[in-house]
């Protein structure tokens, strides 16, 4: 383990190259119209959806055997209510 003169020693010597950096100068940034107002959301990707249904299936077809008590519950209560209905 490092001792604490160890450590101020390193960080010294970190601080020393982050000053010696040379500094990029920052060039001054244009407005662009937006079609957004500044308080809403940015836009989001558009939706994959051969691999978000993939994904539903995949949930789909291991939930037998992942809960097969609360498949087995749930079959029964659609069942009761079906029989329910008139």
């Amino acid at each position: 383990m490092a001792t604490k003169a160890e450590l101020e020693a390193e960080l010294a010597e970190l601080k020393k190259q982050l000053d010696q950096r040379p500094e990029k100068q920052a060039e001054p940034e244009e407005k662009v119209p937006s079609t957004q107002t500044e308080d809403a959301p940015p836009a989001e990707a558009p939706i994959d959806w051969d691999k978000e249904i993939s994904e539903v299936m995949t949930h789909l077809e291991e939930f037998p055997h992942k809960q097969p008590l609360l498949l087995a519950f749930g079959a029964f209560a659609i069942g009761y209510m079906i029989g329910r209905s008139k």
